[in-house]
């Protein structure tokens, strides 16, 4: 059930990047349905055909900054939900990092502190991440995307206090699958009594939830869907 227009969102502007994946739709639709003003920064303006009077839609590349940096002009926060290609997340890559370069400097240009972003389990290790994660995924099909997304989150985490409120929301695997709202999130990692993958939908929700709270101020939160008792 989509959430209804509250008195914590009306008003607020949001910049969203990856509006046309798989994550970054359902979080555009629902900030529209919660009464935010969402600008989507994407390169193809065409795949995103959602109509809605409180959305603006922004050509823009995620590494090019002066394509996209004059939409954050007075925004309350940046929301990331852009991926690599499937064909890409074999190999090396520095999109993650480079481009979160460029919008921590467009940020600081018009003075926007609050970041969400979406990352990975994998990239905060620990004694208690799952097997399959760290010996499997990571260093056979996920290494190069999850070093990039560790490298960007150091960047992001050694930035000014006083220009940067960020929150990383670390999913376990993205399925298409309807949302049902029972997730768990920890932060760092959690993997106590729950599966290992998570709606895309609830993700989205997650991440509008932190703009809402304090609670998730400058940390780094894993969500999972939680087992059925």
């Amino acid at each position: 059930m989509a959430a209804a227009p509250s008195s914590r969102s009306q008003g607020k502007k949001i910049v969203v990047f990856g509006a046309t994946g798989r994550t970054g739709r359902p979080l555009v639709e629902q900030a529209l349905e919660q009464g935010y003003y969402v600008t989507a920064v994407v390169r193809c303006p065409g795949k995103l055909d959602i109509q809605h009077p409180n959305l603006q839609i922004v050509q823009g590349d995620i590494c090019d900054i002066e394509s996209y940096a004059t939409s954050f002009k007075d925004k309350d926060a940046i929301l990331s939900a852009f991926g690599s290609p499937y064909h890409s997340i074999f190999n090396p890559t520095t999109m993650y990092s480079e481009s979160m370069k460029g919008i921590m400097e467009a940020m600081k240009r018009h003075k926007v502190s609050r970041l969400i972003v979406v990352t990975s389990w994998g990239t905060c290790p620990g004694p208690n991440n799952h097997w399959f994660m760290e010996w499997f995924l990571k260093p056979f099909i996920l290494n190069g995307i999850i070093k990039d997304m560790a490298v960007m989150e150091k960047m992001v985490e050694e930035s000014d206090p006083s220009e940067i409120n960020y929150t990383f929301v670390r999913p376990a695997g993205l399925t298409d699958d309807p949302p049902n709202d029972n997730y768990k999130v920890e932060e760092g990692y959690c993997n106590t009594n729950t599966t290992m993958s998570i709606p895309r939908a609830d993700v989205a929700a997650f991440m509008l939830e932190c703009l809402n709270s304090s609670e998730y101020d400058r940390k780094g939160m894993a969500i999972a869907s939680l087992r059925d008792k």
